[in-house]
């Protein structure tokens, strides 16, 4: 009889689907939440998802009434430290890094989601410029999409 302990698997990154206007056309992608960032009055709450083509980890603010994630800015955080424990100062003000499980939370069980273009945009822009995480104060104004238009092909990650 085999007395190998049993050894969990490693608990899976959850995701949610991003509808994105790209150059391989328009789709939802499958992306990894990496976590959630609260400020210390806890007014204001973030969420940090992975696009899984650049690798970059993007922190949104959440427009539940459009459906929109909004870019805010570009964080190099290790994954490991959303775990609750640890804070980071960006523009001056310290926000605690939560788990993927409470960033899950304030997206109130929704896992489709639109990625606002033109604040995509904003971020990448500052980021170039800036090379380190700080918020985008500019926002390029566009029509906002509010609902995913029906039949757009599905982009999931690997396994």
């Amino acid at each position: 009889m085999d007395r190998t302990p049993i050894i969990p698997a490693a608990e899976a990154r959850p995701t949610i689907f991003i509808y994105t206007e790209e150059q391989r056309g328009n789709q939802l992608v499958e992306s990894p939440v990496i976590g959630m960032m609260s400020d210390v009055s806890g007014s204001d709450k973030l969420i940090v998802v992975q696009d899984p083509h650049s690798g970059l980890k993007f922190i949104y603010r959440i427009d539940h009434e459009s459906n929109n994630l909004d870019a805010a800015a570009i964080t190099e955080q290790e994954d490991s430290r959303f775990d609750g424990k640890y804070s980071v100062q960006i523009s001056a003000t310290s926000y605690r890094l939560g788990t993927p499980a409470n960033a899950l939370k304030l997206l109130r069980g929704k896992t489709q989601w639109i990625q606002d273009k033109g604040a995509v945009l904003s971020v990448l822009l500052q980021n170039a410029a800036a090379r380190k995480t700080r918020f985008s104060a500019v926002r390029i104004e566009r029509d906002r999409l509010r609902k995913v238009p029906p039949g757009v092909p599905v982009e999931r990650l690997p396994t």
